[in-house]
């Protein structure tokens, strides 16, 4: 028998297996009272004993009484009230030992310092970056701006920068483009003959001056070439000679080159060039001594005429037998000039401490046959030198190497003066930090100041197959015939490789120095150079 108990905690009899009979209900969640004696409308439906109630069941709406509106989605708890199962535990406060509290201060502590590092670490990545951009836009907007003005000062260099000359007692300028033509810069030849005071002859297509002395010595030229006859001997410019105006234009490398008497300066960077006779009665400080006139040294052109080769006197070819030396080509004729005997005429030593005079010029230059022809003038060497040049070459030639050429011989004191400064500017313009001192020092481990140059005896040549003179060349077949062999037509590798604390000059395979068989073949089976060749003969003689 069931007991339901009401709100009154009454009792009843429940009827045996039925509902009960209009119980009072008590108002659930905000519902109005029921009126005992009105029964419920849809009493609610009992849960079996032992079953769990139904929650959608529960939560379904009620239908809506006649007249009133149906709830949509009405809460079923409108006070909001939890019931203890939905209610959230809370957390259990835990009592930390100071062991625990120190670690969990380090651990905060260590990320604190973390986050602190990457900030600190993502700034500085921030900055470099800026840095570099505004580096990079400062160096652009510089390099934009200098290249800007460089364009400028271009135009106006070509346009309105001149020249200026002095000749003589002369003085006058040029505008860039009249001076300088194809790059070569030209000099009025009609104003320094007229200073000279050399006599006029031919025509203005093939003009002639000449030297008014006993050896009455020529120059020729065939104007609008390159050709011209020095003393009868052909050789060509650097360019063109051409006529502008009444002048006879020609380049100013010539006259530097093949006049004996002249002084002629060239200021590439000045854009100035001056030309004056030599004076051999200067004093101390450079200048004329009062009350007395100006001394002028004697003029005459380098280039001398040379000897026809069929003049050989008949004893001189029995003594001037060919040996065998393995020649492909008939040398014969060359004998002479290639073995001179024991001679030290040639043997001259030439360096920053066995220096030539400024006015030392040899009296027997000829032109060099195998003058590279690239615009360059015709070099000369020595009679003896070219000819045995002349023969080197015809065996050259004829072992297969057709692309060797001299490129350099004779250089006057003036031009070796101009070489060498140039060199010393070009090492200061590429090192600013350099004074004048220490660009000279390595100016000098290539190249030789004015009367310390072995180019000044015109017994040298520099001859190579590159466009311009390279430790390259030792590297090629022509360079190894030409150390093998050279000997035998008395030349000399002059700069061998590690010898440079011997001869002050570094490695240069393209210098060959004429000595004569005779020595070159002692000094090429000895080994040495040309420095240690006269301390040995130097022993020798003690």
């Amino acid at each position: 028998m069931r007991i339901i108990i009401d709100m009154n905690n009454n009792r009843q009899p429940n009827n045996q297996g039925g509902r009960p009979q209009n119980p009072i209900r008590p108002p659930q969640n905000g519902q109005r009272p029921q009126n005992p004696g009105r029964p419920p409308q849809n009493p609610p439906r009992q849960t079996p004993q032992g079953a769990r109630p139904n929650p959608a069941r529960q939560t379904q709406a009620r239908p809506a009484q006649a007249g009133q509106r149906p709830q949509q989605n009405a809460p079923q708890n409108p006070l909001n009230r939890h019931t203890p199962s939905s209610r959230r535990a809370e957390p259990k406060r835990v009592k930390l030992t100071a062991e625990q509290m120190e670690i969990n201060r380090t651990n905060r502590q260590r990320e604190r310092y973390y986050i602190k590092k990457q900030r600190g670490a993502a700034l500085r990545t921030f900055f470099v970056r800026f840095l570099v951009f505004v580096v990079t836009f400062i160096l652009l907007a510089i390099l934009t701006t200098a290249l800007f003005f460089l364009n400028l000062t271009r135009k106006d260099s070509t346009d309105s920068s001149r020249y200026s000359y002095v000749i003589g007692d002369e003085k006058y300028s040029l505008s860039y483009t009249q001076a300088v033509v194809d790059g070569r810069v030209y000099v009025s030849f009609t104003d320094v003959a007229e200073m000279l005071g050399l006599a006029v002859t031919g025509s203005p297509e093939d003009i002639k001056y000449v030297i008014k002395s006993e050896e009455s010595e020529t120059i020729r030229f065939v104007t609008d070439s390159r050709t011209v006859y020095v003393n009868g001997v052909e050789t060509r410019l650097s360019g063109e000679s051409f006529y502008s105006g009444e002048d006879l234009y020609v380049p100013v490398d010539f006259v530097s080159a093949y006049f004996k008497g002249l002084t002629v300066t060239h200021d590439e960077r000045a854009h100035k060039i001056t030309i004056e006779r030599e004076i051999t009665n200067l004093g101390e400080n450079g200048k004329v001594p009062k009350g007395e006139e100006a001394v002028y040294g004697e003029l005459s052109f380098l280039l001398q005429s040379q000897a026809a080769m069929g003049g050989i006197d008949e004893m001189d070819v029995i003594e001037a037998t060919m040996p065998d030396l393995g020649f492909v080509t008939n040398l014969g004729i060359y004998e002479q000039y290639m073995n001179p005997g024991n001679t030290t005429e040639y043997l001259a030593l030439v360096n920053t401490e066995n220096r030539l005079a400024a006015n030392y010029v040899p009296q027997d230059l000829i032109a060099v046959a195998d003058t590279r022809d690239d615009g360059r003038q015709t070099q000369m060497m020595r009679e003896y030198a070219a000819m045995a040049l002349e023969a080197m070459f015809r065996e050259l030639r004829a072992a297969g190497f057709e692309d060797v050429s001299v490129t350099s011989a004779y250089r006057s004191y003036s031009y070796q003066e101009s070489v060498f400064t140039g060199y010393v500017q070009n090492e200061k313009a590429a090192r600013p930090e350099l004074t004048d001192e220490e660009a000279k020092a390595r100016v000098m481990e290539y190249s030789q100041p004015a009367g310390a140059s072995e180019h000044q005896t015109g017994l040298c040549a520099d001859m190579h197959s590159l466009p311009s003179a390279d430790v390259a060349f030792g590297d090629t077949d022509a360079f190894k015939w030409l150390k093998a062999n050279c000997w035998k037509f008395g030349f000399i590798l002059r700069f061998p490789q590690n010898t440079k604390e011997i001869t002050g000059i570094s490695y240069e395979p393209w210098h060959y120095r004429y000595v004569g068989r005779y020595h070159a073949q002692r000094i090429t089976e000895m080994g040495i150079t040309l420095e240690e060749y006269w301390d040995y003969l130097k022993s020798q003689q003690g």
